[in-house]
């Protein structure tokens, strides 16, 4: 009966560990098809393989806000956006620039990572129907923003060459050098809560610009996180798969290294990962 008891238990207090979602809509911007993007999602899928993975269907975003908003209290998820930001979760024209269920999600103590395009630019489809405005909205820094060269507009002809960093190297065995369209640019953080938590890739020519790299609020212990933001005239170097990198990120790193720590009261060792060591 002890015995019983305990594998009881076990099951219990692995399933309260901490969940993930990725939203599927990738920006047609960033991809060459649709073909492609399909298949950076299911390298991405496969290799979370085991977390407690909840995956959303682009036309899902009654869904996905359901999920956000179960799990915003507590802290500790995680929510993945391919490029685009659902409607349900942050109105489109920056209608509600605070207090939507994107803002109250991260400033609860969660992470978002984003991918393939201008971070919160648009809704659905490739409508501009953020702008670059809803970076500053979701985050409250108003100087935020994340062009090729620094501060508002800056858009530039040529995009930014990264350079993995000595953690990239170790975390992410896939990244290379590569050429990204929006990176952060850490200046824009001084005298904010918001500090480099880590940097993958770098870029130092004209200011400290950094990605793939995640962002913490030291008030709030919420994350932002960005990997291969490329508009299309920029596309990566050949072979750079965002999959890949950001899946051997939050498995080599995000979830052994962060999510084990958290201080939220939550087992701090998915089921998933459980698994993969023993």
């Amino acid at each position: 009966m002890t015995r019983k008891l305990s594998l009881l238990f076990l099951f219990v207090v692995l399933s309260t560990g901490f969940d993930f979602a990725l939203h599927t809509d990738s920006h047609p911007w960033a991809r060459e098809d649709a073909k492609g993007a399909q298949k950076e999602i299911d390298t991405l899928i496969k290799i979370l393989d085991g977390e407690n993975l909840a995956v959303f269907d682009p036309k899902d975003i009654k869904g996905l806000a359901k999920w956000v908003e179960e799990h915003t209290d507590g802290g500790g998820n995680t929510l993945i956006l391919t490029g685009i930001t659902p409607s349900t979760i942050y109105p489109p024209g920056n209608a509600k620039p605070d207090g939507s269920l994107l803002e109250e999600f991260l400033d609860a103590g969660n992470t978002i990572f984003n991918t393939g395009e201008y971070t919160f630019y648009t809704s659905e489809g490739p409508a501009e129907t953020n702008g670059q405005q809803g970076l500053p909205n979701i985050i409250d820094v108003p100087n935020a923003f994340v062009w090729q060269g620094k501060g508002p507009d800056n858009w530039q002809e040529n995009p930014v060459e990264m350079t993995p960093t000595a953690e990239g190297e170790k975390y992410v065995p896939s990244l290379k050098k590569y050429n990204t369209s929006y990176p952060f640019h850490l200046d824009d953080y001084a005298k904010t809560a918001w500090k480099l938590d880590i940097a993958l890739a770098e870029n130092n020519d004209e200011d400290p610009r950094v990605e793939p790299a995640v962002l913490i609020n030291e008030d709030t212990g919420g994350r932002l996180g960005i990997f291969v933001q490329a508009y299309v005239g920029d596309v990566p170097h050949p072979g750079v798969s965002w999959g890949k990198i950001m899946g051997e990120f939050i498995v080599n790193y995000y979830v052994p290294e962060v999510l084990a720590v958290e201080p939220t009261g939550k087992l701090t060792t998915t089921w998933g990962h459980l698994k993969r060591v023993q």
